[in-house]
């Protein structure tokens, strides 16, 4: 048997929540907990077939986006567009919303002033 008639590994890959939750953490911490929580499950529960992990979260995330927070799919409904022409018009806003999630949340925080307390 030659080396091309082996059978080949299975090229199939998951990632687990926690590695998914700490991917999600460092790369996107201005994501809305509620989406990380979503993307993480949808994430860990498939198989994504030989891609990393950015790629399959990176997947996951411009389809939320795209379904969540733009005319994606009313442009769908009203037939204005074709997929590819709704998805090339929404992309800048895609693009926007993943840059803003890059950078961690606003976190305020109450400063004690001297004699307040």
């Amino acid at each position: 048997m030659s080396g091309d008639d082996q059978p080949k590994p299975s090229s199939s890959r998951t990632f687990s929540v926690d590695v998914v939750m700490q991917h999600m953490r460092i790369h996107h911490p201005g994501c809305p907990k509620k989406t990380c929580l979503t993307i993480t499950a949808r994430v860990s529960a498939r198989d994504w077939k030989g891609l990393k992990l950015g790629a399959a979260i990176g997947i996951e995330l411009q389809k939320h986006i795209r379904h969540s927070f733009t005319d994606y799919d009313d442009l769908l409904r009203s037939k204005m567009m074709t997929r590819e022409e709704a998805r090339t018009f929404i992309a800048p806003h895609v693009e926007e919303v993943l840059r803003a999630w890059k950078r961690p949340a606003l976190k305020l925080r109450l400063v004690h002033r001297q004699g307040d307390v």
